[in-house]
């Protein structure tokens, strides 16, 4: 069996229950465990989504009784029991949640802004009453403003408030406030930029830093991004358990873990060795970022280190398009990713990007950037641009790939510009185009469009980075098109490669499901090139 990086993980971020909206990834605490066994989850703070809109203390209520009730429960599950400050109105409603804490043997206390109109502040004079459970306060990113939080934090510098949550764009608000305040931590469960696990222990300490899962749909994508961060054991152990042991009070015990012939992949991930499988990503970028939170802004310091990572992970091929030529001046951008990858052929490969609003300067070169076998098709970003898919100015680009048969990865969310439904037209029309659905749509309509595309025409793909911010289960849509269907894409080097892989060697489907997507599609996509 291979050793794991991490055998103990504490989850700061579960949570289970039954909605009024009906959003529902873990009904009953049973499916909570079952989910927590599956990925070797030894212990989970979780909290109760009926809380989103039901009334605290009667959710909290609830929580105790499904992990009393639970057999398995006791011991693994603890309780993040809701706190609001309407209780302390309520009569007994400060001492009721008094009581529930000493029951659930609790510290730990989730705040969410229940109908929008509930704040950090309104809590101050609650903490008082409670402080001898010493709380701690597990918050997701924007349940709270920031000024609202910095005070909050200042008047209780005992209380640690941990963010959880945190992907790409607060991701530059949180660090921001954990740099004021000494007493924020952060939760990785999101967290899936470039090495964002390295830059908030370099920048912060690993003792700020806690584990935590997302959705359930994103199965082991912290673990694999944990178990591979460049850090030392003692931080991993750290951010795996031990901050959170410390914050509780507790000591983890290990969970043994099952040998698992059909996740061959996943073991491989999780003990840092490479998968051994022709494996692409087919949605990577070069160059420096207006947004996100990255050490590694200049090109060549991300080629040195994209290249580390695939060789650790034993990855054949990135194929990048060039965030100058998506944000900024296209026929720019296109040349200088040229010259920037033109000593690198052996690891990458690239995309022109196509922006329409270009378009005549951009046709007359297509010629001359595709005599350099370094591109292999197109890249759009209309969301960006503010264009849709459909307009009558990517012409060139649709005609030029159809002869050529290259395929074509279009950013792709449910938006007016380039929801996958707009491609139904043009996939039709042009039969020698591989159309990559990026993100897979996005959202979950995004998604299930994406779906339809993907069974309705024979050259549609879904693309699989960035089609973790719905709750959508990805076995119903492997179900629905098939592990043919599918590409896999990381977006790096903006987002990390092994938050976006965990997320799918960890899909409870059989490695024979999964190898399909890792590499074998994208090579059969581009073996159909014609010169």
């Amino acid at each position: 069996s291979m050793p794991h990086k991490i055998p103990t993980l504490f989850d700061c971020n579960g949570v289970f229950g039954r909605a009024a909206s009906g959003v529902n990834e873990c009904p009953t605490m049973r499916d909570r465990l079952a989910h927590m066994d599956r990925l070797g989850i030894s212990r989970s703070l979780v909290w109760n989504v009926e809380t989103t809109q039901n009334h605290t203390l009667s959710a909290n209520e609830h929580t105790l009784e499904a992990i009393a009730g639970t057999p398995g429960a006791l011991g693994r599950i603890f309780p993040a029991l809701n706190i609001s400050g309407l209780i302390l109105y309520e009569r007994e409603g400060v001492q009721k949640l008094k009581r529930q804490m000493i029951a659930g043997k609790t510290r730990a206390l989730k705040f969410y802004n229940t109908w929008n109109r509930l704040s950090l502040n309104q809590l101050v004079p609650i903490m008082p009453s409670i402080r001898a459970q010493k709380p701690f306060i597990v918050m997701a990113h924007g349940a709270a403003q920031q000024q609202d939080i910095l005070d909050f934090t200042a008047r209780f510098p005992d209380i640690n408030l941990v963010i959880t949550d945190v992907m790409w764009p607060p991701c530059i608000i949180v660090f921001d406030l954990m740099r004021q305040r000494k007493n924020i931590l952060l939760d990785i469960s999101w967290l899936h930029t470039w090495e964002g696990i390295e830059l908030a222990v370099k920048n912060f300490g690993a003792k700020r830093v806690v584990f935590g899962t997302g959705y359930r749909a994103h199965n082991g994508a912290a673990i694999a991004a944990l178990a591979r961060a460049k850090t030392s054991e003692s931080d991993r152990q750290l951010i795996a358990h031990g901050n959170l042991d410390r914050l509780m009070g507790l000591n983890t015990k290990a969970m043994a873990k099952a040998d698992d012939a059909k996740h061959v992949f996943w073991q491989k991930c999780l003990a840092g060795e490479k998968l051994g499988v022709d494996f692409i990503d087919a949605h990577a970028h070069l160059g420096p970022s207006a947004g996100y939170v990255i050490e590694n802004q200049d090109e060549d310091d991300q080629i040195r280190v994209g290249k580390q990572a695939m060789d650790s992970l034993g990855m054949n091929l990135m194929i990048i398009s060039g965030l100058h030529a998506l944000l900024g001046d296209p026929v720019y951008g296109n040349d200088f990713l040229a010259k920037k990858l033109q000593g690198h052929r052996k690891h990458f490969a690239a995309y022109v990007t196509f922006n329409p609003l270009y378009a005549d300067e951009l046709s007359k070169k297509l010629d001359g950037y595709f005599k350099n076998p370094l591109f292999l098709g197109f890249k759009t970003l209309c969301s960006y641009w503010k264009v849709p898919i459909t307009d009558k100015r990517f012409e060139p680009m649709w005609r030029y790939a159809n002869r050529h048969h290259l395929p074509m990865l279009m950013h792709s969310w449910a938006a007016d510009v380039d929801s996958p439904i707009m491609i139904d037209k043009l996939a039709s029309r042009y039969p020698n185009v591989s159309f990559l659905i990026g993100h897979s749509g996005g959202t979950y309509a995004g998604r299930e469009e994406a779906e339809q595309m993907g069974r309705k025409h024979p050259n549609v793909y879904l693309e699989w980075c960035g089609s973790f911010c719905n709750t959508r289960s990805w076995l119903d849509t492997l179900d629905k098109v098939g592990p043919r269907k599918v590409v896999f894409g990381t977006d790096a080097m903006a987002h990390g490669i092994d938050w976006e892989l965990g997320r799918l060697l960890s899909l409870d489907v059989h490695d024979r499901v999964i190898r399909p997507i890792l590499g074998e599609n994208m090579r059969r996509i581009l073996a159909k090139r014609r010169a």
